[in-house]
């Protein structure tokens, strides 16, 4: 079966670490014969603020929003939803946050039924979730902020996701204080996991 990745990148410097990580994941993507879409959030120019008329049509259908409307039908096409993104403040910058406010709609990724007083999970067609990203800080640093980040990731949007979705979280910490053969090794970490699990 051919998997079918979307890949949302978010990084304001495509030639950075964090584009080359992104490049590993779309050559290993392009080996396996995957199908990939993907989303360079800076280069689209994607809003890093919900609007005052977005944020009233919360709850609205998803035709309410036409100018998502590519990246709604990316997410609903999707099998595995991969995010390209360096830590900042211990969570995703802020352009990506504002796609996962933005884009994780009613409709999309979640419902509410009627009668209902929580959401229901939308995504059964994302069977996997993989993180990529670097961390300025130590990994004990991070544990002690709490992986705000990491956790949004691998349970507030995992529950959205098939209820047999698998998630990956790779990460680079303390890559401000790296050395060029450290951030190689992690790029062939990456590169043979992203082999396994694509």
């Amino acid at each position: 079966m051919t998997r079918k990745i979307l890949l949302v990148f978010a990084h304001p410097e495509a030639g950075s670490f964090v584009g080359s990580l992104r490049d590993v994941v779309l050559a290993v993507a392009a080996e396996k014969n995957a199908e990939v879409r993907q989303h360079d959030l800076h280069a689209e120019g994607f809003s890093p603020a919900i609007s005052l008329n977005e944020w009233q049509l919360h709850r609205a259908a998803p035709e309410t929003k036409p100018h998502l409307a590519g990246h709604f039908a990316d997410l609903q096409w999707c099998d595995t939803l991969v995010f390209v993104y360096p830590t900042w403040w211990s969570a995703q910058p802020a352009i990506l946050k504002a796609w996962m406010d933005r884009v994780l709609a009613h409709g999309v990724a979640w419902v509410v039924k009627d009668g209902a007083d929580r959401i229901s999970p939308n995504l059964g067609n994302v069977k996997r979730l993989i993180a990529v990203t670097t961390h300025g800080s130590t990994k004990f640093v991070n544990t002690l902020e709490g992986e705000a980040g990491k956790r949004t990731i691998t349970r507030a949007i995992r529950v959205l996701c098939s209820w047999r979705c698998r998630t990956t979280w790779l990460a680079m910490y303390d890559v401000d204080g790296s050395t060029r053969v450290e951030r190689n090794r992690f790029t062939r970490r990456v590169e043979r996991r992203l082999r396994q699990v694509l």
